[in-house]
């Protein structure tokens, strides 16, 4: 996980470098030039637009291939379970890179809505929408169905529900980007390019915000726990340290100094 979120990340970073490369290019060294900024930024042909499309859709299957790859893991390494999303996300991986393929074979002039491009793009986009209800549905339903089975043999409150709803919460805002823009881009309309752009980040940041919520929430499990039982060693700094029991003799006179004693 850890090599798959420091992947995450650089191509979300590249990928904004890149387009904030492509903002100054446009708007001061392209704004006085025949066709300004917007010829600049719509010419599919240049090395720029092929690279920022490739690390999106480079990005969005490695969220899908890691989500399957958690699939397998909760379902105890059960090929069966994750055979269906694996051929939608090699079909989603040909589709993606094929229309980064094609950029460079339109004329600079159309645009993202050229007939050759929206059959593999219209591909693309509805194959991560299914992906994600896919996987998000598998790994949901698995975790529910071992905490209804081990709430008849446990005692405690199981954290397997609050560990549901945060893999359901990270997934939801992935799952409303991408259908925004299935919804944006089969109607033909240019805000598309709003989302599209955004989306890089979005999957590096639902990945990571899944792991890091649920270690803390596992940590906060754990620390609740050991209060509860007494078992919670105090600290300071990395130095455990030991309860150690204290004696204390005190001395008490009477009034009428008649007799002292002694504890």
């Amino acid at each position: 996980m850890i090599g798959i979120s420091s992947l995450m990340f650089f191509i979300a970073t590249l990928h904004l470098a890149i387009n904030a490369y492509r903002m100054v290019e446009g708007y001061v060294d392209h704004a006085l030039i025949l066709g300004d900024a917007v010829a600049y930024m719509d010419n599919l042909r240049s090395w720029h637009y092929i690279l920022k499309d490739t690390l999106y859709a480079t990005q969005e299957n490695l969220g899908s291939a890691a989500a399957i790859y958690r699939c397998w893991v909760l379902w105890c390494h059960d090929w069966r379970v994750i055979l269906f999303p694996s051929v939608l996300l090699i079909v989603n991986i040909i589709a993606g890179y094929m229309v980064c393929g094609l950029y460079s074979t339109v004329s600079p002039t159309n645009n993202i809505f050229d007939p050759r491009l929206t059959t593999w793009i219209k591909i693309f986009f509805p194959l991560t929408v299914a992906l994600n209800i896919i996987t998000t549905s598998l790994m949901s339903y698995r975790i529910w169905y071992t905490h209804r089975q081990s709430s008849l043999y446990s005692r405690g409150n199981s954290q397997l529900m609050s560990v549901m709803r945060i893999l359901v919460e990270s997934a939801t805002l992935q799952l409303l980007i991408e259908i925004l823009l299935l919804a944006l881009y089969s109607s033909d309309i240019n805000a598309q390019y709003i989302v599209i752009e955004s989306i890089a980040s979005v999957v590096g940041i639902t990945f990571n915000a899944l792991t890091i919520r649920i270690k803390l929430q596992s940590m906060s499990a754990r620390g609740s726990d050991s209060s509860l039982n007494g078992t919670h060693a105090q600290t300071i700094g990395r130095m455990p340290t030991r309860r150690i029991q204290v004696n204390i003799s005190r001395d008490e006179e009477t009034e009428d100094n008649l007799s002292t004693f002694s504890k």
